[in-house]
């Protein structure tokens, strides 16, 4: 099913983002990541802030995945 948020913000060719990191950042489903803009590559939208700070499922929805040790 396409629509919505559920589609991500990148490409269908376009390979995810992968980022891994401990498994103590993410107390429950609202903690929130912050990263820089340049995550998200060259094709980054110039107008958002240069550091995001999101959920597990807006950095997914951005094409990133995000990983845990």
């Amino acid at each position: 099913m396409l629509g919505g948020a559920s589609v991500p913000a990148f490409a269908a060719g376009d390979k995810p983002i992968s980022v891994t990191m401990p498994a103590s950042v993410f107390k429950d489903d609202t903690s929130r990541v912050c990263m820089p803009r340049t995550i998200l590559g060259r094709k980054a939208d110039k107008t958002l802030p240069e550091t995001i700070c999101e959920t597990r499922s807006e950095w997914s929805a951005r094409g990133v995945v995000i990983r845990t040790k």
